[in-house]
């Protein structure tokens, strides 16, 4: 669609076709920025939208609700100021108060007191000269002593005997109570008391004048220790704080209830008390926080991974996946429980797609935006973003279904711990049991992360083709059917795409870089082959080349150049992944063939030959991994075909190729350091010196009457009697020789047919059976073939069925 609107734009207003692409792409991007944005304001700010509050802005504290108010989104478990200084004033008046031990100094100056006035009583009463009345006046005078007139007659008339006995007691119950603990409000407790505490022997007038003697000097000696209890109550209270949480629809005030200040507090909390003209203040802070997430991630991925701003359609998908988990978050928050929805699932996609360095910028992005969704929560943002992390960097295989297995597992213990700090224990009721059920929430939100990520990487893989490790774990298996079409139809080109995939897989993983990807595309780089595939080397049998029939390097140029062009073609047909396209297409760059050569040196001239007809049309490697798979390709075609005998002549030819493709520009677009050339080439070394190494020539043991000849043209072997042969052996004619090595030569690059299915022959005297037909040549006996005739021979039984053939 892209190439046909920028080239109607060229038909009609001449613009260049580069030109109206980038124009083009601009102005997506800019579509694409500011779409983001707006469905990021509208998740976040969603409440101050599309919720209706303004009729409950005026409600004041006392007011009366004129219908039923409820919660219009859900909050999890806030801390209520209001209900907590309520507890807290009746825990702190709840607290017992400290008091100090009994002062005994205390004790003392009462009895000393005590002592004073009996002495003053006493004198009075030995007072000869004043009257009754005048004696009472005077001990009206005591201030200490609020005693009536008939004790203070009874005080000053009584016997001497009846005295001393009061006065006494007086002296002795009044030193014992005030041994004991008497408190504030204990005075009252002690003073009714004092009847019990006086002898039996006295009468109850008696008693009633010692006691209004003593009650009036009875003093508290346990006194209030203002400080020790000021810091039990603060002890008391200083663990408490009263936590709500409303769920989205659940009744806040009931019509006709008072607004008292905790309500208040909540209709606060749920944004139902903001005027008009705060909820365009939010829309405007929602719309700031989610351009700032945008162009964090932009810059971020501009700065590291720069390359993914070359697929608009990739990273719109990144941005739909963001999306919808943020979408999730806001039904979650609306309907459900937000501690229960895996948003980490979002940086396990982001490292399946991408690499963990996304998914960590991603995570931190989604943990701002639902934080300020879920009301400034702090809480949520380290949950979001914490697990979030934890998923990112613990997710290593992901092509691998119990890869997402321990990263779930840690999400579910990292939520845990994140609850476990904000959510210190209250003394309400229940709240044990709140959190318990929160920690259950964060292990199944474990447990949803991974499998929500599977899901989607299922869906992903399947809507968008995406070369993700599900994709090229199923690619690589050996029953695709492109795959079975190249062994069965070029396989040749099939074993030296094994050979080139093992290179390029171990290269890659030698510089860090995506093996699975560069392994499978290795597999499928020369699919183009199978149209023609006589005319490529490594499916040509030995001295048989089709380009020395066709004599013309134009068209031979042209068959080497289409496999290229077939194989993208190919792909396509069988829906390979953009990026497995890209390997086909740039494995060979903008090489110049060897026909061109040739085509020179028949012209005479190379200004007459046209060398784009003799070059890879490309483009070159763009990045690192289509770079090593060329190279790979290359040195393993080079090494094949030079046959070499010595390790440093692998080495040479490695070099030789390596320097080629510097020297050619064919590496300049790859984003390749020398650094990586230089552990790559020692890659190809090791690996390549292994694979070509000089084979050890082992003798053949044949019967002692067979002699070791090598039958040549016209010319006849011994003869060779039937008896003599070991088990398996045959007698053919020399033209029966010739003709089945064709046959057993054109089925093995078919791939019909396996070395070890050939049995062995010797040929025979042409004179014997000359025209008798080839007999059955038996094959060797296989795996596990050798162990059944043993046993059968041995013990004259079958083996039991379904024993495992042994492993030679």
């Amino acid at each position: 669609m892209i190439n046909g609107f920028t080239g109607l734009v060229h038909r009609l207003l001449g613009v260049p076709v580069d030109r109206s692409r980038r124009a083009l792409h601009i102005a997506g991007v800019a579509v694409a920025a500011a779409s983001f944005t707006l469905i990021a304001t509208v998740l976040v700010a969603y409440d101050n939208i599309f919720l209706d509050g303004s009729s409950l802005a005026g409600l004041r504290l006392g007011d009366t609700a004129s219908a039923d108010i409820r919660a219009p989104v859900t909050i999890p478990y806030y801390i209520s100021q209001v209900l907590t200084e309520q507890q807290r004033a009746e825990v702190s008046a709840s607290v017992s108060p400290v008091f100090n031990r009994p002062d005994p100094a205390i004790s003392r100056r009462q009895s000393d007191l005590a002592s004073q006035i009996l002495t003053y009583i006493e004198n009075l009463r030995q007072d000869s000269y004043a009257t009754t009345e005048q004696k009472r006046d005077d001990v009206a005078q005591i201030s200490d002593l609020t005693l009536d007139d008939a004790v203070s007659e009874r005080l000053l008339t009584a016997d001497a005997a009846t005295w001393g006995d009061i006065r006494e007691q007086i002296t002795t119950v009044l030193e014992r109570v005030m041994r004991g603990e008497i408190r504030e409000g204990q005075v009252d407790s002690v003073k009714a008391q004092l009847p019990l505490q006086v002898s039996v022997q006295f009468s109850e007038e008696e008693v009633g004048v010692i006691v209004a003697v003593i009650e009036d000097l009875i003093r508290p000696n346990t006194l209030l220790n203002q400080q020790a209890t000021e810091e039990a109550r603060q002890a008391a209270i200083a663990d408490i704080s009263v936590r709500r949480s409303f769920e989205r629809g659940q009744l806040v005030v009931r019509a006709g209830e008072r607004i008292d200040e905790a309500a208040y507090e909540a209709l606060g909390q749920l944004g139902l008390l903001q005027p008009n003209d705060r909820r365009f203040q939010e829309i405007a802070r929602a719309a700031l926080a989610s351009i700032l997430v945008l162009i964090i991630m932009g810059l971020y991925v501009a700065r590291f991974r720069s390359s993914l701003f070359k697929s608009s359609r990739f990273m719109a998908l990144l941005a739909g996946i963001f999306l919808i988990i943020l979408l999730g978050a806001r039904i979650t928050g609306l309907y459900g429980q937000i501690y229960l929805y895996p948003t980490a699932a979002l940086a396990l996609l982001y490292v399946a797609l991408v690499g963990p360095e996304i998914a960590v910028v991603g995570t931190l992005g989604m943990a701002a935006l639902i934080s300020i969704m879920q009301v400034n929560s702090l809480e949520m943002a380290l949950l979001v973003g914490a697990g979030g992390m934890m998923a990112s960097l613990t997710l290593r295989r992901p092509e691998r279904l119990n890869g997402y297995f321990m990263p779930g597992l840690l999400v579910a213990v990292t939520n845990v711990a994140v609850i476990a700090i904000f959510f210190q224990g209250s003394s309400l009721v229940g709240e044990d049991a709140a959190f318990a059920e929160l920690v259950l929430y964060s292990l199944i939100n474990g447990i949803l992360s991974g499998a929500v990520a599977l899901g989607g990487m299922f869906v992903v893989t399947t809507l968008f083709n995406l070369p993700t490790g599900l994709k090229l774990v199923e690619l690589s298996q050996p029953s695709q059917p492109l795959l079975q079409r190249v062994l069965r139809e070029a396989p040749g080109t099939y074993q030296h795409s094994l050979q080139v995939a093992n290179l390029a897989e171990q290269a890659a993983n030698a510089i860090g870089l995506n093996a699975d990807l560069v392994r499978v595309a290795a597999m499928y780089h020369d699919i183009g082959k199978v149209e023609n595939a006589a005319f490529f080397t490594e499916n040509q049998p030995e001295g048989v080349n089709p380009h020395d029939a066709l004599n013309d390097p134009y068209r031979s140029a042209d068959i080497i150049i289409s496999h290229v062009t077939d194989g993208e073609k190919m792909a396509r047909q069988y829906r390979l992944p953009a990026r497995i396209r890209d390997f086909i297409l740039e494995h060979h760059g903008t090489q110049v063939l060897y026909f061109y050569d040739q085509a020179v040196a028949r012209a005479g001239d190379d200004e007459v030959v046209d060398v784009e007809q003799f070059t890879y049309p490309g483009p070159k490697p763009q990045s690192r991994e289509t770079a090593v798979l060329m190279l790979a390709d290359s040195c393993e075609a080079a090494v094949r075909s030079r046959k070499p005998t010595k390790k440093q002549e692998i080495a040479d030819t490695i070099q030789q190729i390596i320097d080629s493709k510097i020297r050619t520009g064919q590496l300049d677009e790859s984003g390749l350091t020398l650094n990586d050339i230089r552990v790559i080439r020692r890659v190809f070394g090791d690996m390549l010196q292994a694979v070509f190494h000089p084979r050890i020539s082992y003798p053949v043991n044949t019967p002692k009457s067979l002699k070791e000849v090598t039958p040549e043209p016209g010319r006849l072997l011994p003869r060779v009697d039937q008896a003599t042969l070991p088990e398996g052996y045959k007698t053919v004619t020399n033209a029966e020789a010739s003709a089945s090595a064709e046959t057993i030569t054109a089925e093995l690059q078919r791939g019909h047919l396996q070395t070890r299915e050939i049995a062995p022959v010797v040929v025979a005297d042409a004179e014997e059976n000359d025209d008798a037909p080839l007999p059955e040549v038996p094959r060797l006996p296989r795996t596990g073939e050798t162990r059944t005739a043993r046993l059968t021979s041995e013990n004259g039984t079958q083996p039991p069925k379904g024993d495992a053939p042994e492993e030679q």
